[in-house]
């Protein structure tokens, strides 16, 4: 706390970044790869944090490279090649499609 924030890290950042989204209260949750910087704790606190959020019966628009996570937590996906729409629908039919996808690039 005593740090200048130009001083912190990229996940000093995130941690705060986080921190302040968490305590707001809003309907739409943006949550762009968080699990991607931070140590083991700071990913279970927004996990948790998340999943409050979600049985609340709010929103949560999550960008992740994480299968295990997007299968967690999504009911619905989306498959972005290229900045492009690829394929949505359920998280399961969507990785089907990306490892599809994968398979046939080797």
């Amino acid at each position: 706390i005593d740090v200048p924030v130009k001083n912190y890290s990229s996940g000093m950042y995130a941690r705060l970044g986080f921190a302040i989204i968490a305590s707001l209260e809003m309907d739409i949750m943006l949550v762009d790869e968080i699990l991607s910087v931070g140590d083991e704790a700071f990913s279970q606190k927004c996990l948790e944090r998340m999943r409050r959020f979600q049985e609340a019966g709010r929103t949560i628009l999550f960008v992740s490279h994480s299968e295990q996570a997007v299968r967690e937590f999504c009911n619905r996906a989306c498959l972005l090649e290229k900045g492009r729409l690829v394929c949505s629908g359920d998280p399961g039919d969507v990785f089907a499609e990306y490892h599809r996808r994968m398979a046939a690039q080797h």
